[in-house]
């Protein structure tokens, strides 16, 4: 009888699901994986220079498509290096499977060499974790994982060990089969639109919250808020649920919010959230007349009390909920807002405009990057300072997407998620705007972006600090200390790994700059010299944190100049 290994049933398995990438780090444990995939001959291997970067890279494909994404580590230290990127999945609940080495079964639990208990070091992150035991278990163990993957929508992981990889099996295994549960299925019941029907009707002011379970359901929401006259707010994953200039589109909330954003939650008397779970709750309304909406019951009124909450898919209930509705006349409640809306973006706009002979400002990157992006462009936002930038300013339109560690909030993300990005959608303009800090962490696999020619463009924001931290310890009222960086020219290590590197020192340099690097033939780096003292204003401002902002700044003067005593030269 024909036969083969576990390594090649489970490629097997995997091509026949329809995997088509997988990004990763081989090693003596998965080298005959690694090796089946070569001869499968239908999924396409990703080298990478970090396994974390492969974890990025394929939390950002499952994001994006929300279908199954595939990465690979080796044993122990490989195994571990992907469990942060992972966590980007875990935490946006994106199906990915994780595939490790382990050590060969007759040396298990001898604290044999790179020897780590996977099961524990991965069971936080993952809705499903195993080590293959038995070359029996194959396949039923990799439809388990698939399954757990795709209808849990998180992450699975496997291990092999070694010995096992290379162990023969039958070879006539017929394809694994997986059934999952569609969302769209999910509608509410005719008494919770009822209940719905009357809290909105009742209200006088209301707003909408929109988070990322809103996504595809743009026309529906804005037709909401049109029947409503309500304000919408929004999460930061949820920035693309309307387009930056619909008139209903007021901010964003939280502390990368707006103040006008703010004003929608502040000053409503019923809040409706579509498919969030924002994860602040000092910022949402007190009151508790809110109606909720989200897939996940365990999300309802799980960050404050609330009216109603419907176990649904956003756009479905929509969908039935707005025949039942009443058109309502007063627009005082959303033309207030709109005019506080209008004032800071006229304001703003003017200030950050690029002028010739002025500082840069990162505010005016973000605005040029969005009038010179694609209309279906991918952005990556990027964790720090560039996520407020990117939260106040990106104008997000048409069929963009916005992609991030915005719920894990992990430094390096970037470079890697838009490497994933671009593997997956290679036709699709992928940009990812990077503070120089997390820019540098996975640095190293701009080499991965020239070797498979994926064209991203990262724009990195250069101060050569760690900006968002150095704020944190200002508004808390310690001096900055240990936020400082040493960088390297990334102009000239972009081009030394086969990237365009091109340097931005001047406002009347950056929109050429970003034109050459958008229709470049190859990945490119746009390094800007932005302003190092550029101020991150919250939204609201207590006088607590006013004071404790000022004593900060009062403790660095008096530190620098104790430091400039202790060194300067005796007469």
């Amino acid at each position: 009888m024909p036969t083969h290994t576990v390594a090649e049933e489970f490629v097997y398995q995997l091509s026949e699901y329809g995997v088509k990438q997988i990004f990763g780090i081989t090693g003596d444990a998965m080298n005959a994986f690694t090796d089946a995939i070569r001869r499968n001959g239908n999924i396409q291997w990703y080298t990478v220079r970090h396994e974390e970067t492969a974890g990025f890279a394929v939390a950002a494909q499952a994001e994006l498509s929300q279908e199954l994404a595939v990465c690979v580590g080796t044993i122990g230290p490989g195994a571990i290096h992907l469990i942060n990127g992972l966590y980007n999945a875990t935490r946006d609940r994106s199906p990915v499977l994780a595939i490790t080495g382990q050590v060969p079964r007759a040396e298990a639990q001898s604290d044999y060499f790179q020897e780590v208990d996977q099961v524990k070091a991965f069971d936080d992150a993952c809705v499903f974790s195993a080590v293959v035991q038995s070359e029996k278990q194959i396949p039923r163990l990799i439809q388990q994982a698939i399954e757990a993957a795709v209808s849990e929508r998180g992450v699975a992981h496997i291990a092999i060990p070694t010995d096992l990889a290379i162990t023969k099996i039958e070879k006539n295994n017929p394809p694994i089969q997986v059934f999952h549960k569609d969302n769209a299925c999910i509608i509410p019941s005719s008494a919770e639109l009822a209940s719905m029907k009357t809290l909105i009707e009742s209200s006088k002011s209301p707003s909408i919250l929109v988070g990322r379970g809103a996504i595809g359901a743009r026309e529906e929401v804005h037709n909401l808020a049109k029947l409503l006259n309500a304000p919408v707010a929004h999460s930061l994953k949820g920035t693309e649920v309307l387009e930056y200039h619909d008139p209903y589109s007021i901010g964003g909330l939280g502390h990368v919010g707006t103040p006008h954003g703010m004003a929608v939650i502040d000053e409503c008397d019923l809040l409706i959230m579509l498919g969030t779970d924002f994860p602040y709750s000092a910022f949402l309304p007190k009151h508790g007349n809110i109606i909720q909406v989200d897939l996940n019951a365990k999300k309802l009124g799980h960050r404050v009390r609330i009216k109603h909450g419907v176990v649904a898919d956003v756009k479905t209930t929509l969908t039935m909920l707005l025949p039942q509705l009443s058109e309502k006349s007063d627009t005082t409640h959303l033309n207030k807002l709109q005019n506080s809306r209008d004032k800071w973006l006229q304001k703003t706009h003017k200030k950050y405009a690029l002028e010739k002979g002025k500082i840069i400002h990162p505010q005016s990157v973000v605005l040029e990057v969005s009038k010179q992006a694609e209309e279906d462009a991918i952005f990556v936002g990027e964790v720090g300072e560039v996520t407020v930038w990117v939260a106040r300013y990106l104008q997000i339109h048409s069929k963009q997407k916005l992609i991030g560690s915005f719920n894990h909030g992990s430094l390096g993300v970037g470079l890697a998620a838009a490497l994933g990005a671009k593997a997956r959608y290679p036709n699709k303009q992928v940009i990812a705007l990077c503070g120089d800090g997390a820019f540098g962490m996975l640095l190293a696999d701009l080499v991965t972006a020239a070797r498979y020619n994926l064209n991203v463009v990262s724009i990195v924001f250069r101060n050569d600090k760690f900006g968002f931290v150095e704020l944190e310890m200002e508004a808390s009222g310690y001096p900055r200390f240990a936020t400082d960086l040493v960088n390297p020219n990334f102009t000239q290590v972009a081009n030394a790994c086969g990237c365009l590197g091109i340097e931005v020192k001047k406002p009347e340099e950056l929109s050429e700059a970003l034109k050459q690097a958008l229709s470049a033939d190859k990945p490119a780096v746009v390094e800007v010299y932005v302003n190092p003292d550029e101020l991150i204003l919250p939204p609201q401002i207590d006088l607590e944190t006013a004071w404790k902002f000022t004593t900060g700044k009062i403790k660095e003067v008096v530190i620098e100049r104790k430091i400039q005593e202790l060194f300067k030269p005796s007469k």
